[in-house]
Parts: C-alpha cells; sequence; structure tokens
C-alpha cells in the first residue's frame, strides 16, 4: 500500500489560481492546496467536496446561504452539483477531499507514479 509525505510530493501549479499536491484512490482524491489572496468564482461540479482549513482566512458562499468567514480549523460541506465560491481574504492552505476525485487533477497521479 502506497504512503507518501507531503513534503515529498512535487507542489505545481492545479489551475491558474493554485498549487498542490494530490494523492489519489480509484474512488477518492485528498488535495493540499495553497491558494493567494483574491476571488473564487461561483462554480459546481459533479462531485463531493470536503474542505478543512489548515492556515488563512476565506469568505464562502455556499448554495445562496448567507456568506461566512471561515479559517483554521473550520470544515466545509459541498456535495455535488451545489454552487460555491467566494473569496481568500488572507492567503490560504487548506485541504480538499474529492470523491469521486477530479479528472482535471488526475495527471498529478502519473507524476508520483513516474518518482
Amino acid at each position: 500500500m502506497p504512503m507518501y509525505r507531503w513534503a515529498d510530493l512535487e507542489e505545481v501549479p492545479l489551475n491558474p489560481l493554485i498549487t498542490g499536491r494530490v494523492v489519489e484512490v480509484p474512488n477518492a482524491m485528498l488535495a493540499r492546496i495553497k491558494a493567494p489572496k483574491g476571488p473564487i468564482n461561483m462554480h459546481k461540479h459533479d462531485f463531493d467536496q470536503i474542505t478543512h482549513i489548515l492556515a488563512g482566512k476565506m469568505r464562502w458562499e455556499i448554495d445562496g446561504e448567507e456568506p461566512r468567514v471561515v479559517g483554521p480549523g473550520d470544515v466545509l460541506l459541498m456535495p455535488a452539483g451545489v454552487v460555491h465560491g467566494g473569496e481568500v481574504l488572507e492567503d490560504a492552505e487548506y485541504l480538499d477531499v474529492f470523491a469521486p476525485g477530479r479528472q482535471d487533477f488526475s495527471w498529478y497521479k502519473q507524476k508520483i507514479a513516474q518518482k
């Protein structure tokens, strides 16, 4: 069974706004992400997402609820199909669990296998 240390995984751009490290099993993905201060467009996707804030502050709006400011120790639950977004108020680091894994991050798994 594979085991990884975050520090041993290469931190790479995951999209134009964020960098991170990713591990994946067939039905889920865990990403450790760093996001700079700035907006997060409202969006939705076809996978469930659980976000655990490790550092920084973010303002999140989930499916028309009142926006809330979240920080270290807070956990956000976003079921598939629910619109969410907001703003990174202070540079942030967080863990994202995606089930099933995000197809647009799956290329990272190939980088791990090559090491």
